[in-house]
């Protein structure tokens, strides 16, 4: 990132996450750079209130999604204590009020991708209406070789992205992909080669927004939205209670414990 962007105005600041900027394009921050922006209950949680808070803002025209230092977001946070099944179910009905936040917020949003992006790191940009990818890009979707469920509701967002074909085989395959597989995918508007230059290229993508007229551009967004995921709500409750159930089963517990191994893995009657 540049060095000038650190000079603009913090409007938010929470322990983990930040808006800055000011006039009609605000830059919403995830900033836990010290562990590449993991996602805990907390970082959900101020989330969901950053951006409730940037919906209700009629100035607001463009919301520039960014992670502070390294990466993007590498996902879970490993350090979190184990929980409950009903406290898994909870976690994430709070995870997809969040992201259906993000995916119908009235502003514009374009998401600025670098370094790791891993798990909800990987689909909290698929929820904006506009992604730029660095070359230091490494997204990878590990939800299923850890023996859990992609959860937030983010899957028909996923496969509205990169069709149901590509999205059965970064899901269920687990692998690693770099900018220009991705691209090719369609998962980026646009890309640049140096983190450096994501900030620039942000702005100049929501100067594009702007000069066009604020009511047609929203309503053009809400209708799209709707017409191409008219089910997606319908199917949130499958993710939650299967959260709840993996965090139980034995087959889910070997994937965890197994993923950094190459010990080959065997798999229970659950």
């Amino acid at each position: 990132m540049k060095a000038e962007e650190s000079e603009r105005l913090t409007l938010m600041e929470m322990g983990t996450v930040r808006i800055d900027g000011n006039g009609p394009v605000r830059h919403l921050v995830l900033n836990r750079p010290e562990v590449h922006n993991a996602v805990n209950g907390q970082l959900v949680a101020e989330l969901h209130e950053a951006i409730s808070s940037l919906d209700s803002d009629p100035a607001v025209r463009v919301v520039i999604l960014r992670g502070e230092g390294k990466s993007f977001c590498s996902g879970a946070d490993l350090r979190q204590d184990r929980v409950s099944s009903l406290d898994a179910m909870l976690g994430s009905k709070q995870g997809a009020k969040m992201y259906d936040s993000l995916l119908h917020l009235t502003p514009i949003t374009i998401a600025l991708c670098h370094g790791y992006m891993i798990g909800g790191g990987a689909v909290l940009p698929a929820a904006c209406d506009f992604r730029i990818g660095s070359r230091s890009i490494k997204l990878t979707l590990n939800e299923v070789s850890i023996g859990f469920n992609l959860t937030w509701n983010s899957i028909p967002v996923l496969v509205n992205l990169v069709g149901p074909h590509r999205a059965k085989e970064m899901l269920i395959l687990g692998r690693t992909y770099e900018l220009d597989e991705l691209d090719d995918y369609g998962f980026f508007t646009s890309k640049v080669d140096n983190d450096e230059d994501l900030v620039e290229a942000g702005l100049s993508l929501a100067e594009e927004v702007i000069k066009q007229p604020p009511v047609p551009v929203a309503v053009s967004k809400a209708s799209i939205n709707a017409q191409s995921m008219p089910l997606g709500r319908a199917l949130q409750h499958m993710d939650h209670v299967a959260v709840g159930y993996m965090g139980k089963s034995e087959s889910s517990r070997t994937a965890r414990n197994t993923y950094f191994s190459d010990e080959p893995r065997v798999w229970t009657e659950d």
